[in-house]
């Protein structure tokens, strides 16, 4: 590997131990390495009160932009188990990626969180802040659900969505 590529900045996913993404956001922050934490918020309830909270849209992962010379630093933060990695090496997400989860997540959208595992039809969105983004659709008792796979975490982001608003790719 060339000494440019080494230096090069890209996006990589750290996988995290449980509940330790906030954390681990901050450490890297002090660190000066730019992250990213997508975060969405949920009611959460106890038996004396309801409160909305920010939780990790993604739980146990976080996206930070490094060179590969700047990984073991990374990985020292409290609470890393790991990169996400493909044959041991750390896999790099591209910066389109990272676009698309933040206009996913800044939407205003009943956002749920799914591991994907069936295959279903694939769609494009025509309509409103998803158009352009590409899919899978899934069918509920109580509409359509875009799922739009982010295939380097094993994760996808189902949206509820009419169907009118999305096109078959053949």
């Amino acid at each position: 590997m060339s000494h440019v590529c080494q230096l090069e900045k890209k996006w990589f996913v750290l996988f995290t131990k449980p509940r330790y993404e906030k954390k681990i956001a901050q450490e890297i922050s002090l660190m000066d390495y730019e992250h990213y934490l997508p975060l969405r918020t949920t009611l959460r309830k106890w038996s004396d009160r309801t409160k909305r909270i920010q939780e990790p849209l993604f739980p146990n992962y976080l996206f930070v932009k490094i060179s590969m010379q700047e990984k073991y630093k990374v990985l020292s933060a409290d609470g890393v188990v790991k990169f996400v990695s493909f044959a041991g090496r750390p896999v790099p997400i591209s910066e389109m990626e990272i676009v698309k989860i933040k206009r996913i997540e800044s939407a205003d959208h009943d956002i749920a969180v799914e591991r994907f595992s069936s295959i279903g039809e694939k769609v494009k969105v025509t309509e409103g802040i998803f158009a352009g983004l590409e899919g899978e659709l899934i069918r509920a008792p109580q509409g359509s659900r875009l799922l739009i796979k982010l295939h380097m975490i094993n994760y996808a982001i189902s949206v509820e969505m009419h169907t009118s608003h999305v096109q078959k790719i053949v």
